[in-house]
């Protein structure tokens, strides 16, 4: 979810956005907060910051850029700004080239209030 958040640089992960389930899987909820061009990635999921990213989560980014040239960007067109579109193809291919989870900007507060 922490790798989600940053290429759709979600800008409100709360506590309460993360539904824990029966078995340990975890949803993600509440996602009205996304896409922005600028660097807006605030989230209490900041616990991974600097570690490598693992190659289920480097494929896992790689597929989405990969996708936005087909079915994917077709469909996220129909719903997002080019530059918007754009911005998350920067933000996967950055995080590809980084190989490690991002930390905050600086630019903005780093977790949404309220945290839940």
């Amino acid at each position: 979810m922490a790798v989600f958040d940053a290429i759709v640089n979600n800008a409100d992960r709360k506590g309460a956005h993360i539904l824990a389930m029966p078995g340990g899987h975890r949803y993600g909820v509440d996602h009205g907060l996304t896409f922005h061009v600028e660097d807006k990635l605030r989230t209490v999921l900041w616990g991974w910051l600097g570690e490598a990213l693992s190659e289920e989560e480097r494929d896992g980014v790689g597929r989405v850029l990969d996708g936005l040239d087909s079915e994917l960007g077709r469909g996220l067109a129909e719903l997002l700004s080019a530059e918007e579109v754009e911005a998350l193809a920067e933000r996967c291919a950055q995080l590809l080239d980084d190989g490690i989870f991002p930390a905050p900007s600086g630019l903005t507060p780093a977790v949404p209030w309220p945290l839940f």
